[in-house]
């Protein structure tokens, strides 16, 4: 699942790597920037089911959770930093982040719902 992902969301950013030339820069480092944010949350979230998808159940839940806590305080601190530090385009980044978030997020349970059709069958 994380290789699949990571393949997904490089071919995506190749082609959102593009808009540097036909957007102000920073616009295009906002939306770089949300795109990257939302990509990296998303592939550690992954990498988590996969590394422990065969733990106990309640060790699993414990670590996915705790990465889920743990994940939304670094993206919001990060969010925090990047608008309040930076003087990247506040609007093409915060969009950006959140359409891409969506993205991520429906590509995963995609994935994690095909993980768990596999186990059910065998």
């Amino acid at each position: 699942m994380f290789k699949k992902l990571l393949k997904i969301n490089i071919l995506i950013l190749t082609i959102i790597l593009s808009g540097f030339f036909f957007l102000e820069t920073s616009q295009a480092v906002g939306l770089v920037a949300g795109f990257l944010l939302s990509m990296i949350s998303v592939l550690v979230s992954s990498w988590i089911i996969e590394r422990f998808w065969e733990a106990e159940f309640n060790q699993f839940n414990k670590i996915f959770f705790f990465s889920l806590f743990i994940r939304f305080l670094v993206v919001v601190g990060t969010l925090a930093l990047l608008l309040g530090v930076t003087k990247i385009d506040e609007i093409y980044f915060t969009v950006s982040f959140i359409i891409s978030y969506l993205c991520h997020s429906i590509t995963e349970m995609i994935f994690f719902n095909k993980i768990l059709q596999k186990q059910s069958s065998n």
